[in-house]
């Protein structure tokens, strides 16, 4: 999967998963929307972290890519340490962002649970 099809994913994820929880939601409108409003800016936030963490990755390689290959082995280890810092940057955003989406799937499943309760 590429990091476009995760992101339109994620947006997609968040957008049925907020009409839903506005739709079938035990709470107040103005407290649903605001809980909802956190939920989609943390997942943004993330999202963005993510997007540019990939992109300083990215620009690593282009620079050591122009730089020339004088000397291979170098090279290697430093993509390499470039990869293990963007894993070990990423891993808690991408955890927050699984977690929101489960969350999300978890309130859209709860609710046409409600909706076929109700029917």
């Amino acid at each position: 999967m590429n990091s476009s099809n995760f992101r339109s994913g994620i947006f997609w994820g968040a957008v049925f998963g907020t009409i839903a929880g506005l739709m079938n939601a035990p709470r107040s409108g103005r407290e649903t929307r605001q809980i909802l409003k956190e939920k989609i800016d943390d997942t943004s936030r993330d999202v963005d972290d993510l997007r540019f963490k990939v992109n300083n990755l990215l620009t690593s390689v282009e620079r050591l890519a122009d730089e020339g290959l004088s000397g291979a082995q170098e090279t290697v280890t430093s993509v390499q340490r470039s990869i293990r810092h963007f894993q070990e940057e990423s891993q808690p955003h991408i955890r927050r962002v699984k977690e929101s989406v489960e969350v999300l799937q978890e309130d859209v499943q709860d609710s046409i649970q409600a909706i076929k309760d109700n029917n």
